[in-house]
């Protein structure tokens, strides 16, 4: 039916075409040969008129005689140049125009014998009628008569030509019809092989997104062409999605059912012990990746009324790093209850390091307001911030290497120090996360700017400090997916103060991760 309508178009629009072509072809003939034909045919009337004229002014009209008589010839020679061989009954009443000025012409030669005659005295009855006058009426009644022949067929080219140009409309107004019936056509062929079975298929696909198990069954269309194998590549993508909606259902129950457990787990790593009496604590993680981190801390008060503050950094992050991290802590808080010196504690932390692929960072500190003294030891890890009661910023180095299994523990492998911590200094450990962190065109946020942040607070409490290096992490644009972020601070009571506690800090809001 396509092709058919196709054809149909094609046949409308070439007989449309040669339909124009006779119509120009009408046209240019009486433009080029009627009109100007008539128009000759007019200036041979008009010089044999001018001729009859001079002829009757006697002896004194030789001079206008021979123009006449030229003007006649040219116009009449044009004449027959124009419509040579175009109409046979044109051609004749030309011939038959020629002849007739031909003679009249030859009997207009006898004016001058008429002329000679009147001169000597002769009366004009011996004269005799004009001989001239005769022939010049058939001249004239030639002319008029191949003039109205001309109009004739001009007229009549008019008409070819006005019926040609309806044709053509004709012509195109069937061709309108025919690319209207082909599009109709084409547009049915469509709806019905690949349209409808499209629309089959969405909505098969649809409703399978929405879970709706009705859908299974043959999909939709003959198989055949490029539709039959775009249905079962649908299809396909069909069986997968109901496949992962399923596991999507399992993974959302076993969401619910892991939750609480995830939360837990958190509360573990992040969660800090009521300090020792003059100490106040805070402490945040912030993970990289969910809820849990691979970082840990804590504090647990001591026997002799101090307070022991720890953080730890394990390796990665995640789930795997977090459930490490809660060992880990385990293994710290009950060697602290234990009155464990810090090198026992930190190796105590290595023999629970049982995968050769993990290892942790630990820096733990001693406070004692009572003595004012501050006694640490730092296993590799990032070095603690002590800011002083006049602003300036000192640094905990490290004390020993980072716990790593590979790595021999003897006895004195971690070693203690201690410095002067009274009232109005402020400790603050931190993971590498935070000085490390980059922003992504990768500046780092720098240990510098940590201890600008610390230098400048007004107010150089536990809460205050971890909240003011949080916001400064956030303004700077830390990409927070990279590596968790931990905070831990301390600091002497103030004397109008509480005596112990401890501080929840202002949760910044998390940057985009």
């Amino acid at each position: 039916m396509v092709g058919l309508a196709a054809l149909l178009a094609a046949g409308v629009a070439a007989t449309g075409s040669v339909l124009n072509a006779r119509h120009e072809r009408a046209a240019r003939r009486i433009e080029t040969l009627w009109h100007p034909a008539a128009a000759e045919v007019g200036a041979v009337r008009g010089a044999a008129g001018d001729l009859r004229a001079a002829s009757l002014a006697g002896t004194g009209g030789e001079e206008l005689r021979g123009d006449a008589r030229r003007a006649l010839g040219e116009h009449l020679e044009a004449l027959g140049k124009l419509t040579a061989g175009t109409d046979a009954e044109v051609d004749a009443e030309i011939t038959g125009l020629d002849r007739d000025v031909s003679q009249w012409l030859a009997n207009a030669s006898s004016d001058a014998a008429s002329d000679r005659m009147r001169m000597y005295g002769l009366p004009a009855s011996a004269l005799g009628a004009d001989p001239a006058e005769g022939t010049y009426a058939a001249v004239d009644a030639r002319t008029k008569g191949l003039a109205a022949l001309l109009e004739r067929r001009s007229e009549r080219e008019a008409q070819d030509a006005m019926g040609h140009m309806q044709g053509v409309m004709l012509y195109i107004l069937s061709l309108a019809v025919a690319l209207l019936v082909a599009a109709v056509v084409v547009a049915v062929v469509l709806q019905r092989r690949y349209l409808a079975p499209a629309g089959a298929l969405a909505r098969r696909l649809r409703r399978a997104a929405s879970g709706d198990a009705s859908v299974a069954g043959p999909p939709p269309g003959d198989g055949g062409g490029w539709i039959g194998r775009l249905t079962e590549e649908a299809e396909g993508v069909r069986e997968r999605l109901v496949v992962s909606q399923r596991e999507s259902l399992r993974n959302r129950e076993a969401l619910g059912q892991v939750g609480p457990a995830v939360q837990g787990l958190r509360e573990i790593l992040t969660s800090c012990e009521e300090p020792g009496p003059g100490i106040v604590v805070t402490g945040d993680v912030r993970a990289a990746e969910g809820l849990i981190a691979g970082d840990y801390l804590g504090a647990v008060p001591l026997p002799d009324g101090s307070t022991a503050v720890f953080l730890g950094d394990v390796c990665g992050h995640g789930v795997a790093a977090g459930l490490l991290a809660v060992r880990l802590k385990s293994v710290l808080t009950v060697g602290l209850r234990l009155d464990a010196d810090l090198d026992a504690l930190v190796r105590a932390v290595h023999q629970a390091l049982t995968d050769e692929e993990c290892f942790t960072t630990l820096a733990v500190a001693v406070l004692d307001p009572e003595r004012s003294s501050l006694t640490w030891v730092n296993a590799g890890h990032e070095e603690p911030f002590l800011r002083r009661a006049d602003g300036t910023v000192e640094r905990l180095g490290p004390t020993g290497p980072l716990v790593h299994p590979f790595l021999e523990a003897p006895p004195g492998t971690w070693q203690t120090r201690t410095v002067r911590f009274g009232p109005g200094d402020l400790l603050v450990l931190s993971t590498d996360g935070l000085t490390e962190g980059r922003r992504h065109d990768g500046e780092e946020f720098g240990e510098q700017r940590a201890s600008h942040v610390l230098a400048g607070l007004n107010d150089p409490t536990p809460s205050a400090a971890v909240t003011a290096l949080y916001t400064a992490a956030e303004r700077f644009a830390v990409d927070w997916g990279r590596d968790d972020i931990s905070l831990l601070a301390a600091a002497p009571a103030p004397p109008h103060g509480r005596t112990s506690g401890s501080e929840s800090p202002k949760q910044p809001s998390r940057g985009p991760r």
